[in-house]
């Protein structure tokens, strides 16, 4: 009996020391140091995707004040554009610059080739001036002319005599620029004040022709951006409506 006692005690006893040896090792697990987030390669990561978005942001910004500065420029011009007076500010310009061009070039003693032709397109383009400067005072003063203002015949007469004046101020003036380029600079020939004027009516050619050749260009760019739009055979075809 006294062995049989022992050999429970040695038993009651290993198992309080597995035990206890369980629990200790239970708590030096739970008090470890917490493992290094940097050391397992765990690094924080910037917040680019804000960044991204707020650059994005103000892009958008900027093309919305872009379109909207863009608009009222449109607007502006579009209002300078339509406003009654202009055409017939247009047309007192023309009359202006072609009366000062033929008069300066009639007061010339010595009237060559050149100079004789420009005389011509100067007075050409100022009777047709004074003509058309009084059709667009009667249609600002709603004034009835009877001359059919605004029929197909008198708007394809306002066209052709545009084109055609146009070049006629742009070759006169060409002519007479190279004629004063050689006699009056290299030259100095005809002497005293006959350069300046032979300058003189050449440059109010030249303000005759840039004014004239604005109505041509509102005329003609609607056709061009028509048919710039076209996607059949070249923009001169569709302008023309040539057939296939």
């Amino acid at each position: 009996r006294s062995s049989l006692r022992l050999s429970a005690l040695k038993l009651v006893e290993s198992e309080n020391n597995t035990t206890l040896i369980t629990m200790m090792q239970s708590d030096a697990g739970g008090g470890a140091a917490p493992s290094n987030p940097s050391a397992s390669g765990d690094l924080p990561t910037s917040d680019t995707g804000g960044a991204a978005a707020a650059a994005s942001a103000m892009a958008d910004k900027a093309k919305q004040h872009i379109s909207a500065v863009g608009s009222q420029v449109q607007v502006q011009v579009q209002g300078f554009a339509g406003h009654p007076v202009l055409p017939v500010v247009c047309r007192a310009w023309i009359f202006l610059f072609s009366l000062l061009s033929w008069t300066i070039t009639a007061s010339l003693t010595s009237l060559g080739s050149a100079s004789n032709f420009q005389l011509a397109v100067g007075v050409i383009i100022w009777i047709f001036s004074i003509f058309w400067l009084v059709v667009e005072v009667s249609i600002l003063k709603a004034i009835d002319l009877p001359i059919g203002t605004g029929t197909v015949w008198m708007n394809r007469v306002e066209i052709f005599s545009d084109a055609i004046l146009a070049f006629l101020a742009f070759g006169s003036a060409c002519s007479v620029s190279g004629v004063t380029t050689a006699l009056c600079d290299f030259f100095d020939f005809p002497t005293g004040g006959e350069c300046k004027k032979y300058i003189a009516s050449n440059v109010f050619m030249w303000f005759t022709w840039l004014v004239q050749v604005i109505p041509l260009v509102v005329f003609t760019a609607p056709a061009i951006a028509k048919a710039g739009d076209s996607q059949d055979g070249t923009v001169l075809r569709t302008a023309l409506q040539t057939r296939a």
